[in-house]
């Protein structure tokens, strides 16, 4: 099937592509028409946990054809590269499901691409109210490269990043193997004093995740890791904007800190984002709450269970919440994180897979097309809040 798109660049060309087989196979410039949507890559999202009532973390028990519903919704919202996230669980619930999803995977090549790689978020962190998050503390256990490992083999070595409470016993050496065997190790739902922040560092951990996020509500002002987290160059602090998470002042402290091209935004979209408003109940029997505005948090609590929006929503918060261009917001949740996960977005040139988005910023982020390995996936426009 062939089709041709126009929209204008992220330079500021016009230019038509003809897609045709799944591929680029002519690109043409014109004289600029301002009318024209934005054509854009895909965007990037390193934390993502499911969606439409879906978790990759217990997806042993989903019907394998659940993935193909994540990734048409992923792909609706702008999103075509993601790291899926797995929480914490039981041992044989987190190796069933890697297996499940590895096999997936390995076979269908749009699956493969789209979920590039795994997060491992779960089981490795502070097992004290408030900085374990949402996490089951019954999950939770003490730093173990061996049971990683284990992990590791179950997901075909496709787990790409994993989270760390380096002040846990076996926390620092086990950052010291992960990054030996080239894993990206984050820092996060941890509570360690500054020495031990220099010392993951020094062993090797480059990322934070979600800063911010995954802690006790209330805190000592000083006694706390996020001025480590901030002092040190060497961390990449990823950031849930979605209006709920973080206040708008807090990121812009962060990017002036860090520099934006040092900064990640991630939806860290829950297995529920995108379903209607209303209560539920988790496997663990504890009920939650999503509200009409997307605010999504452990019933009569305020410790959030990750993101109803996804990463389109980032971008918007960007535009309307710290003053960016809905180019430079756009950049800043596509080609930042690519880079910070040391991979390719796909290029608008002969011979490359059709993969881009069309977008426009009109009073928020408006999602008009969204093309992956050559086929549309819309026939409406798009919107953060559409499900």
């Amino acid at each position: 099937m062939s089709e041709t798109y126009k929209g204008i660049t992220a330079d500021g060309k016009c230019i038509s592509i003809f897609v045709n087989n799944g591929t680029i196979q002519a690109v043409e410039e014109f004289p600029r028409d301002e009318t024209l949507p934005y054509i854009l890559p895909p965007l990037v999202d390193l934390q993502q946990n499911g969606a439409l009532g879906i978790y990759f973390t217990n997806f042993c028990d989903k019907n394998p054809e659940d993935i193909y519903r994540i990734f048409e919704f992923l792909v609706k919202h702008g999103v075509g590269r993601v790291q899926l996230t797995m929480t914490s669980a039981a041992i044989e619930t987190l190796k069933e499901s890697l297996k499940a999803l590895d096999k997936l995977l390995a076979g269908n090549r749009d699956l493969e691409k789209m979920f590039f790689g795994i997060f491992h978020e779960g089981l490795f962190i502070s097992p004290l109210e408030g900085w374990r998050g949402a996490h089951p503390a019954a999950f939770i256990k003490s730093p173990d490269y061996e049971l990683f490992k284990d992990l590791d083999e179950c997901a075909g070595g496709r787990i790409r990043t994993v989270n760390i409470a380096p002040e846990e016993p076996g926390g620092l050496p086990f950052i010291e193997k992960a990054v030996t065997d080239n894993k990206t190790v984050s820092l996060g739902h941890c509570c360690p004093d500054r020495e031990t922040v220099r010392e993951a560092v020094a062993r090797g951990a480059k990322l934070i995740t979600h800063f911010g996020n995954g802690a006790a509500p209330m805190m000592h002002r000083f006694k706390n890791p996020f001025w480590a987290f901030l002092s040190e160059a060497g961390l990449c602090p990823g950031l849930i904007c979605d209006g709920f998470h973080l206040p708008p002042e807090l990121v812009e402290t962060v990017f002036k800190c860090k520099g934006r091209d040092n900064c990640f935004i991630v939806s860290d979209a829950s297995g529920y984002s995108g379903c209607p408003s209303g209560f539920y109940n988790r496997d663990d029997e504890r009920s939650f709450e999503i509200r009409e505005d997307g605010f999504l948090h452990l019933a009569w609590q305020e410790i959030l269970m990750g993101a109803w929006y996804q990463l389109d929503r980032g971008v918007e918060f960007l535009v309307k919440d710290i003053g960016m261009s809905f180019l430079d917001a756009w950049m800043q949740c596509s080609a930042v994180p690519a880079k910070i996960a040391g991979i390719k977005l796909p290029e608008l040139k002969v011979g490359a897979s059709a993969d881009f988005v069309l977008a426009r910023w009109k009073n928020g982020v408006i999602i008009e097309q969204s093309v992956f390995s050559g086929k549309a996936y819309l026939r409406d426009a798009f919107t953060p809040r559409s499900v």
